[in-house]
């Protein structure tokens, strides 16, 4: 009797337990399916949801419209009126003025097949319409950076490059997606340790175009040691000073002086005459004092406006007939 008893218990409950497993089971599947139901439908905003995105949107428009107004303090916009043939007479005026300018500052261009500060194409051959707004804009940057690279101290540039942009020869079959637009030159020049950082400084704080340094390369120019400048014994280094100024004789000037066998008393007399006097020390300062070889990628960088985003942003496919 007492197992009759244990048995039906168990197979009591056993059979309550498989009703509410299959109870809690098909729960499951009913939450499973109605998920993903939800997943495959496409929500539709209630008024108050499509207001608050209005909003949202709204706003986000203003923020655009704001950056872009912003943008025009730091950025000159393009010159849609200018023609092609102005563009070329306006190539030869700025390469005019700008070897001036260079020449004034005592700054050496050696280049190959002279220097039109990139448009070399343009000497010659007057550029489609199409490209002129831009092509001019380019212009004004890149006469802008190598004057900047001529007021900082630098004294020679061996070689310069500019990337052709979409629609020139050797350029990409299309202009560039996103809102930002690069015009890279490529520039090898001979400057200090001083001249260089100053020029780089002036790029990155510049007020009417943005720059970006993307390659930057140096090189001491002099791969051997300092020349030694010692004195009797050798004990310390041979320096003259303006005493005025404080400026410091460079090793090549005191080498020249030196040149063809001098004295110490020649040399020292032509240092007097050149406003120099002989001030001895056992050190002198070597870091900072080299002349650099200097490889650089610029990309001139312009933000497009929000007419012109417009202008490039794909255009739908018309929806074909069935």
């Amino acid at each position: 009797m007492t197992a009759f008893l244990v048995i039906a218990g168990t197979g009591f409950y056993a059979f309550s337990s498989f009703g509410k497993y299959q109870e809690a089971l098909g729960g499951w599947d009913s939450r499973v399916s109605s998920i993903e139901s939800l997943e495959r439908r496409v929500p539709y905003p209630n008024e108050g949801n499509a207001e608050a995105l209005g909003e949202l949107v709204g706003a986000y428009r203003a923020s655009v419209v704001s950056l872009s107004e912003t943008l025009k303090s730091f950025q000159r916009p393009l010159n849609k009126e200018l023609a092609n043939t102005d563009f070329q007479q306006r190539v030869k005026k700025r390469v005019e003025d700008f070897r001036a300018f260079a020449g004034e500052n005592g700054f050496e261009m050696v280049t190959e097949n002279g220097f039109h500060l990139g448009f070399d194409a343009y000497a010659e051959v007057v550029p489609t319409q199409e490209l002129v707004s831009e092509l001019d804009y380019e212009l004004e940057a890149i006469d802008h950076l190598l004057r900047k690279l001529v007021a900082s101290g630098s004294k020679m540039m061996t070689s310069f490059e500019r990337d052709p942009i979409a629609g020139e020869p050797g350029g990409p079959e299309k202009k560039p997606e996103g809102v930002v637009h690069k015009y890279p030159v490529r520039v090898r020049f001979q400057a200090s340790y001083e001249a260089l950082q100053g020029f780089i400084n002036e790029l990155a704080n510049d007020r009417e175009f943005f720059y970006v340094v993307r390659v930057l390369k140096v090189q001491n120019a002099n791969q051997e040691g300092p020349p030694k400048l010692s004195a009797e014994g050798g004990v310390s280094f041979v320096r003259f000073e303006n005493p005025i100024t404080k400026e410091i004789v460079s090793p090549d000037l005191l080498n020249e002086w030196r040149s063809g066998g001098g004295t110490e008393a020649e040399v020292e007399e032509k240092a007097k005459a050149a406003g120099f006097i002989k001030a001895d020390q056992d050190a002198r300062v070597l870091m900072g004092q080299e002349k650099l070889n200097v490889f650089l990628v610029v990309d001139i960088s312009r933000f497009l406006s929000p007419e012109e985003q417009t202008e490039l942003a794909p255009k739908p496919e018309a929806k074909k007939g069935r």
